[in-house]
């Protein structure tokens, strides 16, 4: 094994702690060449540096030494968020550091003590920042926002026939996303910023009057969010395929059927759903997993994707509906709002903090997830434009498959173009180096300069054992409720046929590619992940109990454990391990 992957960095000597946490979710396999050193170090992350500077947290120059910009973090392939950088955000805008990290990291043993450093203090930042919270709070709409995602929404229906374009222009046309997705980070940085006062108050608000617990209720079903409408189309879906004997019949042939039927529909009933499902790829055909990254496939790039997933939600019942289950969720927000109201009684200024917080809840945290959904609508049209040089790559036996190519790195993309024949050898290689990385065990925090590759500890080797009656995993409660059921532990969304109704879906990290688990599962419980984290957000949109960064679930919980899921508490308890899978 190569001792360091080939877009690694070292680490910031200012900012010298990283963490996977929450990282996970934009990156959980290791980073392609062409993806990191295209997408992020070129596109992404001069926005998200803008976006820190812009909001107040950071100055034009403090931290701004591109390509390498230290709020992230990629050792081993992986990516790592800057540790340093969070707690330095969070100093910044006021906020309580233990609380802080116990939010971000829950309780992992392995986390480094805060040291002060003379900079992390800036009053005339705290001030910028406390004016935009400010700006925030009093904002009714974000126009820049949703006028950003109906323009990037048009970048694939505006596509030209990539099949006509020159090796050249193709990199040109790749290279030509790169303001969109600065501005997109750097929108995507102002959101998620917003998504965290409103909620944030609000928790005070009900710790103030002894029931912490209404706050989850008060951020849950707040609908017109991006991130779960995957669910619903996918919903929609499931159910034209419930209400056509013909289409039934396909999806019990196998989705591969399917995919073969709507290619090339015969029937009335073929040629409807072809319809509705092309619709609901012009919608959301640039999600899937590793979204992030362009060596991932999108669900544009490989369509038999959505349909197993169709496939397994048609045994969901009609009755777990996501659009009914919002009615019930608007209404429990509605009545945890009424009760807080109630208890603010007579108090003025809580009452009227109260309606600024709901307000910019119902604004912020759906905004959050729509210029997410921004962000990845232009990575894909990088992807499936990298996607056609590397279709070409294959059709000339340099290698087996268009995502093959992502293994150049930026800087050699216009060498490749001039002689691709030339990078056979070298593309070899890095896949090699490629898929050993996914071997290794990347440690949760970096606190010192990384060991080498050949000595970090590997998958295979993680050996714990499986948890007994009665033993409680404690995380970071999310979505609210408790719920009973049996385990089952999951790694791959694709694999969603093992899923039955009401199981607890144990899983390392989630992203939009397993929204859809969501509609079937009765609880969510994920290795990975902060408060404002895909499973959080999408277990809240759909009213399912959660509790993330456990750490150990998907190690220590077996397929037909029962477990009580209390996502207030935070807590997965062990109720019974009759019938678990031995290991």
């Amino acid at each position: 094994m190569v001792d360091s992957w080939i877009v690694d960095w070292t680490r910031s000597e200012r900012l010298p702690y990283y963490t996977r946490a929450n990282a996970g979710e934009v990156l959980p396999d290791p980073a392609s060449p062409l993806g990191w050193s295209l997408v992020f170090e070129e596109g992404l992350l001069p926005g998200w540096y803008r976006g820190f500077v812009e909001f107040g947290i950071y100055g034009a120059e403090e931290f701004n030494t591109p390509p390498k910009i230290p709020m992230v973090g990629i050792f081993g392939g992986y990516f790592y968020l800057n540790l340093s950088h969070m707690r330095l955000l969070g100093l910044r805008l006021g906020a309580d550091l233990d609380q802080f990290d116990a939010d971000l990291l829950g309780s992992h043993p392995d986390t480094p003590p805060y040291e002060p450093h003379p900079d992390d203090i800036n009053p005339e930042l705290s001030a910028k920042a406390a004016a935009t919270i400010g700006e925030v709070l009093g904002s009714t709409s974000y126009p820049l926002i949703d006028a950003d995602r109906v323009r990037t929404a048009r970048l694939a229906a505006e596509r030209p026939d990539l099949t006509t374009l020159s090796v050249a222009e193709l990199v040109a046309r790749a290279r030509s996303f790169g303001p969109e997705l600065d501005n997109g980070f750097a929108r995507h940085d102002y959101s998620s910023l917003a998504s965290t006062i409103g909620p944030s108050i609000l928790s005070g608000l009900c710790a103030s009057i002894g029931e912490p617990q209404l706050q989850l209720e008060l951020i849950s079903g707040l609908g017109d969010v991006d991130s779960a409408s995957p669910s619903w189309g996918l919903w929609d879906l499931s159910r034209d395929a419930n209400a056509s004997a013909e289409i039934t019949a396909l999806f019990d042939a196998g989705p591969e059927a399917v995919l073969v039927a709507i290619g090339d529909p015969q029937s009335d009933e073929q040629r409807a759903f072809a319809g509705a499902f092309a619709a609901f790829m012009r919608e959301s055909g640039s999600r899937g997993p590793n979204e992030w990254d362009i060596h991932a496939l999108s669900w544009e790039a490989d369509p038999l994707q959505p349909l197993k997933l169709v496939n397994g939600i048609r045994k969901a019942s009609d009755a777990d509906s996501p659009h009914a289950r919002h009615e019930r969720l608007a209404a429990r927000r509605a009545a945890a709002a009424d009760r807080l109201r109630s208890a603010l009684a007579g108090n003025d200024e809580a009452i009227a903090t109260l309606e600024m917080a709901l307000a910019s809840t119902s604004l912020s945290v759906p905004a959050r997830e729509r210029t997410k959904a921004t962000c990845v609508a232009v990575v894909n049209e990088v992807r499936m434009t990298i996607r056609e040089l590397g279709r070409r790559g294959v059709e000339q036996g340099l290698f087996e498959k268009p995502e093959d190519v992502m293994m150049l790195m930026s800087d050699e993309l216009e060498s490749y173009a001039g002689d691709p024949a030339s990078f056979r050898d070298v593309i070899a290689v890095r896949l090699a180096d490629y898929e050993e990385l996914f071997e290794l065990d990347p440690p949760f925090i970096i606190a010192s300069d990384p060991a080498p590759l050949s000595q970090w500890a590997r998958r295979a080797e993680r050996r714990m054992p499986p948890l007994p009656d009665g033993a409680v995993l404690s995380g970071l409660g999310g979505g609210a409720g408790r719920y009973t059921g049996r385990v089952c532990v999951m790694n791959d969304p694709s694999d969603m046929a093992r899923l039955e109704p009401g199981d607890v879906l144990v899983a390392p990290f989630t992203d939009a590619a397993w929204t859809p688990l969501f509609l079937i599962a009765g609880a969510i419980v994920v290795d990975v992940g902060a408060l404002n984290s895909h499973a959080v957000v999408v277990s809240r949109e759909l009213g399912i109990p959660s509790v993330l960064s456990v750490t150990t679930g998907t190690s220590q919980l077996l397929d037909g454990m029962e477990v009580t899921v209390d996502g207030a508490a935070g807590t997965v308890t062990v109720e019974s391990t009759v019938g678990a899978a031995t290991v």
